[in-house]
């Protein structure tokens, strides 16, 4: 039983707001502190509120709601308590979430000596600052001073009352909302390495289950198995947070391979999405990725609408949260033959970002330019490398440019590589790549591991597309154009004969019989 249960009825702390009373037990770490925090204020000792919060400024920003803490602060500055520039700078990312440009004024005009906790503090709202005007790339700046200038991490004990911990997983959560999945990666691992905070066990989670995200959307689906369940290990605590790392749990578990289209959907449809918070692009992808596995094309593409009629932070473009959508509206105009507009969108998307990417060099390899494919993936390694999922959808693209551009032994080595990979290929990892690079992989690669699978339905794969030489390509482009054939002769330097025979190798390219249909599909694939 708490302490407040064994106050008078007329004791003004037995007078606790119900959120401070629906608390498991002050007895808790973080509980502990935040009950302390709650009586120093209802007793209005504003001296030692200032005391508990500089001491537990981690502890207040996550065991006390949002609103709570603002108010808190709020009233400790109209009573003239000593506010100092962590409580000041958290109060303005309070009032008005998206003034980066605020707190970065008292950040300069305070000039917090490196390392101190005022500098983590502002350095940490105006990282939060702009990640809420969807703006992760340019905070990605702010994560990794905060990161930098934590100080040295210990795995066996906790020197900085939580920072240490703190600041790799908002580094990982910063980098995963710009598209870095690598980053994030490693960021979470590093807090997972930290001893457990027991006031701040949830960061802790944080990480295992952010990493599991990752893992289950572009990495490695057992690995992220595993992750979930060291998650659900880590003793839960009463911070607000709890609540998006459960709903963020639901998410990974809905991507997994093994769950049935159905369940997922289930699963997502059963997260509140108000608790989906940052998450929301992570959220969005699952969902599209369900609907289309479950057959609802349709319903994918109008959630997708959906979401993009919604004022969510993102900015077009920049990281993860400007291109996730962008990306699943490719996939489903990729599913319709609109190659056009799907080319017109990736043009939009962060190129930056390795999803974006391999999208992009997929979608060359279907218009039939194989090189421009390759040169969209040249040093994308650095990113797919230690993502599973994202290193097979490389390997296939690579092994399609290489059968398309007619370099067989490249192909036959690309496909013994992936191959090869740790536990092998799984079915769901061989619809990546193109069905010509499957059969051809089924005929002459020894080591392929689905030359006779029973059933085998390679529906799903993209078509690699028949590659167009220069002359080819630019002669389509004068044909879209509506010029004549001795136009184009002219301008080519070459005979009517000689673009005869060139047209007729277009045509048995694009599989059409006329210069009309030639016109179309070449749009309709956007190569023109």
């Amino acid at each position: 039983m708490s302490n407040a249960e064994h106050q008078p009825p007329n004791d003004p702390v037995s007078a606790r707001p119900p959120m401070v009373l629906r608390r498991a037990s002050d007895r808790t770490p973080l509980g502990s502190i935040i009950g302390s925090i709650e009586r120093a204020f209802d007793l209005g000792d504003y001296d030692l509120l200032a005391e508990l919060l500089d001491r537990n400024i981690l502890a207040a920003w996550f065991g006390l709601r949002p609103e709570r803490l603002g108010l808190i602060i709020a009233t400790m500055t109209e009573a003239g308590a000593p506010v100092n520039l962590v409580l000041r700078t958290i109060a303005t990312l309070l009032a008005s979430p998206g003034s980066a440009h605020a707190i970065g004024e008292q950040l300069s005009d305070s000039a917090p000596e490196a390392g101190t906790l005022d500098e983590l503090a502002a350095l940490s709202q105006r990282m939060f600052a702009l990640r809420l005007q969807g703006r992760p790339v340019e905070a990605m700046q702010f994560s990794a001073s905060l990161d930098r200038r934590s100080g040295i991490s210990y795995p066996l004990f906790d020197t900085q009352n939580g920072w240490g911990l703190f600041a790799p997983v908002q580094f990982g959560v910063t980098a995963m909302l710009a598209g870095d999945f690598s980053a994030a990666l490693a960021s979470f691992t590093q807090a997972r390495m930290h001893v457990i905070v027991p006031h701040l066990a949830f960061l802790t989670r944080d990480a295992y289950v952010k990493s599991a995200l990752i893992e289950a959307l572009y990495g490695d689906a057992e690995r992220a198995s595993a992750l979930l369940d060291d998650a659900s290990r880590v003793l839960r605590t009463e911070s607000w947070a709890e609540g998006g790392l459960d709903a963020c749990a639901v998410i990974a578990g809905s991507l997994l391979p093994s769950r049935a289209p159905t369940e997922a959907l289930r699963m997502l449809e059963s997260v509140p999405l108000h608790e989906v918070g940052e998450m929301w692009p992570f959220h969005a992808a699952a969902v599209h990725r369900a609907l289309v596995a479950a057959g609802y094309q349709e319903e994918a593409r109008r959630r997708v609408e959906m979401f993009e009629g919604m004022p969510l932070p993102r900015q077009e473009g920049q990281g993860y949260t400007g291109s996730v959508l962008l990306l699943c509206r490719i996939a489903d105009s990729v599913a319709h033959g609109d190659l056009l507009d799907a080319r017109e969108r990736i043009g939009r998307a962060d190129d930056s970002i390795a999803v974006t990417r391999l999208v992009a060099a997929r979608l060359e390899l279907a218009a039939g330019r194989p090189r421009e494919s390759l040169r969209r993936l040249e040093g994308v390694r650095e990113q797919t490398g230690s993502l599973r999922s994202l290193e097979v959808q490389r390997l296939a693209v690579i092994a399609g440019c290489h059968l398309a551009l007619g370099s067989a032994d490249e192909c036959r080595e690309v496909l013994e590589l992936a191959a090869r990979l740790p536990g092998g290929l799984s079915p769901h990892e061989a619809q990546f790549f193109p069905a010509d690079v499957h059969r051809f992989a089924g005929a002459g690669v020894g080591t392929w591991p689905f030359a006779e699978e029973p059933g085998f339905d390679d529906s799903e794969m993209f078509q690699t597309g028949v590659p167009l030489t220069a002359r080819e390509l630019d002669v389509l482009q004068q044909l879209s154009g509506g010029h004549s054939r001795e136009e184009i002769a002219r301008s080519q330097f070459i005979s009517l004969n000689t673009l005869k025979a060139h047209l007729r190798s277009i045509y048995r390219k694009l599989g059409v019989s006329s210069r009309a249909g030639a016109v179309l599909e070449a749009e309709r694939r956007g190569i023109v």
